[in-house]
């Protein structure tokens, strides 16, 4: 019994002790500053403090003022302002880590010289959470979103518009996707939509880069409108060890001001030169694509090249339902449709098919390193210079 009571004291003195390190341990207002005035410096964000508070003694709430961030990409200079953003800070079991909860006001500005490169921003239920390495100054993971942003120029009266933004980086996990959006040209014209979208990146068992891509309701003011896309693709060239930095640093990019189209150009490039060094094939294991009754369904397989007049050179296949409809616009060689003068090379791409099951037309085809496309043992495009 003596020994029981000895362990239980032990016990509840054991207990103790880590609950006063704990609490000795606790965030506190000035180390929540420190962190968050790190990390405005390192992102190149301006930003004015107005409210610092201790919450239940493991959190600490920073309210911030004249958010100021210079965006880059763009034809012309341009800032991101924005007031009242809440960050909430708290310990995590690593010293040297602490997570961050966003929260973003209704209201923000995209401000500019020329009026009409203004934008007036709302955005709803946006924010993110982000754990930071305060010994590294950098940030490892990110998960944030917004149910709906808006922007709309003053002058020409467009506007874009997107629901459901989900922006994520994790240890094996890259993704953005969003569920429904819209923009205009001026006065509002509709310019193109689309129900949903999603690209992920990702490791797979054996260390390599997979890349999925998918769209639902994609409108266009066009004849030719691809409303459903989905391609899977991996590459045992472009491991994920290699691959990850790329991404996360494109991630951050965009978080701190880079336009998302030069930011997505950036992290294409950067994973082609490694695909390109390293000289394995891309793989697509699979694309799907649908438009106004047509369907296409292949894979195909590409090796990055410098050499190679479009970066790639390879092989691909697919079979196509609706070939008929396509003849219909395009034409045939002897007798193409306007716009099929205007394409060709469409037009002898889709005559070189030949008959597969179940009422589809089947190609086999080539990409080359100078920039032909061969199908079905037909070169049905040439560069401009002959080759």
């Amino acid at each position: 019994m003596r020994v029981r009571h000895a362990l239980l004291g032990f016990g509840i003195c054991a207990i103790s002790l880590v609950a006063l390190h704990t609490r000795a341990q606790a965030i506190t207002v000035e180390k929540a500053r420190n962190a968050i005035d790190a990390i405005l410096m390192q992102s190149g964000i301006a930003a004015t403090e107005t409210d610092a508070r201790l919450i239940d003694g493991d959190a600490v709430t920073l309210t911030y003022d004249g958010i100021s961030l210079d965006l880059r990409g763009y034809s012309t200079a341009r800032e991101l302002l924005m007031d009242g953003v809440n960050v909430t800070v708290r310990d995590t079991d690593n010293p040297d880590h602490i997570d961050l909860d966003i929260k973003l006001p209704e209201r923000a500005r995209m401000d500019a010289e020329a009026a009409s490169d203004r934008r007036e921003l709302t955005l709803r239920n946006a924010g993110g959470y982000l754990r930071w390495d305060i010994a590294r100054n950098a940030p490892m993971t990110f998960d944030g979103f917004a149910d709906f942003l808006i922007g709309e120029e003053p002058i020409t009266r467009k506007h874009w518009m997107m629901n459901g933004l989900i922006l994520q980086w994790l240890p094996e996990l890259a993704r953005i996707a969003w569920q429904g959006a819209e923009w205009t040209g001026p006065n509002r014209e509709k310019m193109g939509s689309i129900k949903s979208a999603s690209f992920t990146l990702y490791p797979g068992e054996a260390g390599e880069t997979h890349l999925d891509y998918a769209h639902d309701g994609l409108w266009l003011p066009s004849l030719f409108q691809p409303r459903t896309v989905r391609v899977k693709s991996s590459s045992t060239g472009l491991p994920w060890s290699d691959a990850k930095p790329i991404i996360e640093k494109g991630f951050h990019d965009i978080l701190t001001g880079t336009a998302p189209r030069l930011a997505r150009r950036q992290i294409g490039d950067a994973l082609w030169q490694k695909a390109a060094h390293n000289g394995a094939p891309v793989k697509v294991d699979e694309f799907y694509v649908e438009s106004r009754g047509l369907e296409a369904l292949g894979a195909g397989e590409f090796i990055a090249q410098a050499a190679a007049r479009y970066g790639f050179a390879g092989e691909f296949d697919f079979k196509l339902l609706g070939q008929d409809k396509l003849v219909d616009l395009l034409g045939t060689p002897d007798s193409p449709t306007l716009l099929g003068a205007l394409l060709p090379f469409a037009v002898n791409g889709l005559a070189a098919g030949r008959p597969g099951p179940q009422g589809t037309t089947e190609y086999d085809g080539q990409l080359l390193p100078d920039g032909r496309v061969v199908v079905n043992g037909m070169t049905v495009f040439r560069t401009a210079d002959g080759s």
